[in-house]
């Protein structure tokens, strides 16, 4: 009995998907429809955005409505309270911890949206939120890629086709292959969920960890753009 225990606890490796899955759909209930928040109770720095307590979830929720990127608007968040900075346990040497982009940000979206001024991609701070809260990447993550693969929507691909995040540009042919998107908030969800399912899902294709390291294995031909994503999304949370 004693053995069969001690294994159990060897090989344990957290709770279940749907135990995230549930929590977090739980938590966009709380938020989106009924207007509360979580509240941090060690409020006391404004460093770090990981908190261990939110993790990865599906498109389940009103998917008659987020199906259709497009049909999402910034009126859904009328009514949003901003959510508190939270103090960072996990800041190493100040270098963000992203071992799991599955942990959510504890920006706001007006946060967000101030990383955003002055770029073509102003006022998209909400749906790097929303996206956060479908498919459980975090924000500031997804924003680094953003920044990295178009420069905030400044590269041709993302002037022409909206593309932010240069998915499908194939090194052979990268602006002929690359997605076209009738909006660039479609390209937001569309890669999001793509990330989600297919590089945070064990099931996935290109699934080999929760880390940024792990995601950039296949993600991109660039040997070093797993850094250059932590290198920007260290700078973004900078005052």
């Amino acid at each position: 009995m004693d053995i069969k225990i001690s294994s159990y606890i060897q090989h344990y490796v957290g709770p279940s998907q749907s135990y995230y899955n549930a929590q977090n759909r739980f938590d966009s209930i709380l938020k989106y429809k009924l207007g509360i928040f979580k509240e941090d109770k060690n409020l006391t720095d404004e460093n770090i955005i990981f908190d261990y307590g939110d993790t990865k979830t599906e498109n389940t929720e009103d998917s008659a409505v987020f199906s259709d990127n497009s049909k999402i608007s910034k009126d859904s968040f009328s009514s949003v309270k901003p959510l508190a900075k939270t103090v960072g346990s996990i800041l190493i040497n100040g270098i963000l911890d992203t071992t799991d982009v599955r942990k959510k940000s504890n920006y706001s979206a007006e946060y967000l949206n101030s990383k955003l001024s002055g770029t073509p991609l102003e006022g998209l701070g909400e749906d790097f939120k929303r996206a956060e809260d479908l498919y459980g990447i975090n924000s500031i993550v997804l924003m680094s890629m953003a920044k990295l693969e178009s420069n905030f929507g400044r590269s041709k691909i993302a002037l022409d086709k909206n593309n932010l995040f240069g998915y499908q540009a194939y090194d052979s042919s990268p602006y002929t292959s690359a997605k076209s998107y009738n909006t660039k908030k479609d390209s937001i969800y569309d890669v999001a969920k793509h990330l989600s399912n297919n590089y945070l899902s064990p099931n996935g294709d290109y699934f080999n960890g929760y880390s940024v390291d792990a995601i950039g294995l296949k993600y991109s031909t660039d040997s070093s753009w797993a850094s250059k994503v932590k290198k920007i999304a260290s700078e973004l949370i900078k005052a």
